[in-house]
């Protein structure tokens, strides 16, 4: 017991020293980030390592275990067939990339990171400031006694001993809010209720940062239209295409609000002529060029100068600087000052006098100066409320900045409308490549299949008819050869026609159809169904192939033992989810099951959406806009089972 509390104030000054690593720590994952070095998941991985040390340390000294809280790292790429490394639809030739883009998501979309990155933020206040007190007592005691007061020195000195077990718990428990893994059931309590409106704070500061980097962009430009002649515009366009884009998803992630990609499609890569060279134009107006890479460059400068989202953006960047000031420079400044300001730096000025250190400006006399009317309340107390008054307002600005961005940074109607052209075009002739080569594949299943059974079986008759009179013994076996082509014949015309519209469709409806898939699966499938009508019957064949093919899916590459389908339809949109508790990892490659669904749905204008982390689960989610008619009578329960 009593080196419990002796030792106690040598951990204390641990965990504050530890606490003290954060900034330093974030600041370098910060500049790896975000100054074009080679490996920015290296940095964050690494800064990983304090909070596992938190959470050994809460485990020991606090007597509070911490469960790690990350999700299973990916597993290492596998080389395919054809000796490629395949990360969604990209093809690499080393494995090393591929890896390391799937490392970087797997840090990126856990949780636990950001949570880590959170508490090595708050922590050197929250967690060190307490841990400080006992060592700080200690030291107190320590000079009080050198300055001849033994008393007050002996007082100060047990003191900071008998808090400091207490101490080493409070950041124990501390540490556990943010570094343990998170409950996704029960109530949520004050920290639920609060966590939205505290990230909502957090991300308007952080836009004040982003609404720097876009001035420096709109500078960027200005400077290459000018000093270069547009020579290196593109090069300037492509390079803040990828802020904007990061920006645009942001947006959409913060508010809800959704803005579409506007830019056009990048054109193909001129072919070479019969001479060598490359032509870029049209016609007369044309212009030729003897290397590849010169034709490149023209063909990109055309892309982007022609593209009037390219123009669109720049008046974004250009823009940005002023609405954010306008919006955010209050809130964030409130948010800001009253934290740093007003209460860290207020805290840490503080506990510098009690150890004796002579400061003589305070948070108090700024306080004093910039608003005299508040002088006579606590410097903390005015930083909380001007943070609390900055954190009400973030949501409603954010949404407003949302919509305001999306007014530049989404497509016009007139681009909406090319690109609604462009894609009815490419799947209407999907479509007919799709029927071209289904009907080739009937043809060639009857050809080689039934067509053959039904010759044989007409060559097996011929010969019955001269064996009937001399051997009728023979003609009775070969016409039960005979009868057994037959059969088989008729098993596969019944496949055949199966593939091309499945009877149970057109019986049962799309509900039992797939009610009857889930009872095939080689793995426990559960079905709900929430539709009030019939669809129509070529969505249905669409839905009932593309849940097929994704049961298959599961049950091969998934490594999953349960799976479970969902129908549902509101608000004209047919929605069929396949989930599964798999390996996770999924990803539609061109070839491959999942870009074949996604040809089929659409000709129906539909939409396949895969969301798939790697560890799991898998989510795979079609959406096609549709109307219902009058139901049919379904004879399955809702687990699939037949109803007796």
């Amino acid at each position: 017991m009593l080196r419990t509390y002796v030792i106690a104030p040598v951990r204390c000054l641990a965990l504050a020293a530890l606490a003290l690593s954060g900034w330093p720590l974030l600041a370098v994952v910060f500049l790896g980030s975000h100054l074009g070095l080679p490996s920015p998941a290296f940095f964050v991985e690494q800064t990983r390592r304090a909070p596992v040390l938190a959470r050994r340390l809460a485990g020991r000294w606090g007597g509070l275990e911490i469960s790690p809280p990350y999700r299973p790292a990916p597993q290492p790429p596998a080389r395919g067939a054809d000796g490629w490394y395949r990360d969604g639809d990209d093809l690499f030739r080393s494995a090393f990339l591929p890896a390391y883009l799937m490392r970087l998501r797997w840090l990126v979309r856990d949780p636990a990171t950001w949570r880590d990155l959170c508490w090595m933020a708050v922590n050197p206040v929250v967690g060190g400031v307490p841990a400080l007190l006992p060592p700080a007592l200690i030291a107190g005691g320590i000079a009080l006694a050198w300055l001849r007061h033994p008393v007050l020195g002996a007082a100060a000195v047990l003191l900071g001993i008998a808090v400091g077990p207490a101490m080493v718990r409070c950041h124990a428990r501390w540490s556990r809010v943010l570094l343990a893994p998170t409950r996704r059931s029960g109530p949520g309590g004050v920290a639920a209720a609060l966590a939205p409106r505290l990230t909502a704070g957090a991300r308007v500061c952080a836009s004040v940062g982003s609404a720097a980097v876009a001035a420096v962009l709109a500078v960027a430009h200005v400077l290459t239209i000018v000093l270069t002649a547009m020579r290196l515009w593109p090069d300037t366009v492509l390079a803040a295409r990828r802020f904007v884009s990061w920006r645009r998803a942001r947006i959409g992630d913060w508010t809800g609000v959704r803005i579409a990609s506007p830019y056009l499609d990048e054109p193909p890569m001129p072919a070479p002529d019969h001479d060598g060279s490359y032509r870029t134009g049209w016609g007369e107006f044309g212009t030729v060029h003897r290397s590849r890479e010169s034709a490149v460059r023209a063909r990109r400068w055309r892309w982007t100068v022609r593209d009037p989202a390219s123009w669109r953006d720049l008046a974004w960047l250009s823009l940005e600087i002023p609405v954010a000031a306008v919006l955010f420079a209050i809130p964030a400044a409130l948010i800001a000052g009253g934290l740093v300001v007003l209460c860290w730096l207020w805290v840490w000025i503080k506990a510098l006098g009690l150890v004796g250190a002579s400061i003589e400006w305070s948070p108090d006399d700024l306080l004093r100066a910039a608003v005299p009317a508040l002088a006579g309340l606590p410097a903390p107390v005015v930083g909380l409320a001007a943070a609390a008054l900055g954190v009400a307002v973030a949501s409603p600005l954010l949404r407003c900045h949302a919509r305001l961005s999306g007014l530049l940074l989404g497509p016009t109607k007139a681009a909406l409308l090319a690109r609604r052209v462009g894609a009815l075009t490419s799947s209407r002739t999907q479509i007919s490549d799709a029927q071209a080569a289904e009907l080739r594949r009937i043809e060639r299943d009857l050809h080689d299949g039934a067509q053959a059974r039904w010759i044989a079986v007409g060559m097996t008759l011929g010969a019955v008819e001269e064996l009937i009179g001399a051997d009728p013994e023979a003609a009775k076996a070969m016409v039960a050869r005979a009868k057994d082509v037959s059969v088989t014949a008729l098993g596969e015309l019944r496949e055949l026609i199966r593939g091309i519209y499945p009877p149970v469709l057109a019986d049962r409806g799309l509900a039992d159809a797939v009610r009857t898939l889930a009872l095939d699966a080689p793995l426990e499938a559960e079905v709900r169904v929430h539709l009030a009508g019939q669809v129509a019957a070529p969505i249905e064949a669409a839905v009932y192939f593309a849940v097929s093919e994704l049961l298959t899916n599961v049950a091969k590459h998934a490594a999953a033992s349960r799976a479970w389908v969902e129908l549902r339809h509101e608000g004209g949109l047919l929605t069929a989810t396949v989930t599964d508790d798999g390996r996770g990892g999924a990803a539609a490659g061109r070839g491959g099951g999942l870009h074949g669904i996604r040809r089929r749905l659409d000709g129906f204008d539909g939409v396949l959406s895969i969301a798939s982390p790697p560890g799991g689960p898998t989510v795979a989610t079609l959406e096609i806009p549709c109307a219902l008619s009058s139901p049919r009578t379904s004879t399955f329960s809702e687990k699939g089972s037949p109803i007796s």
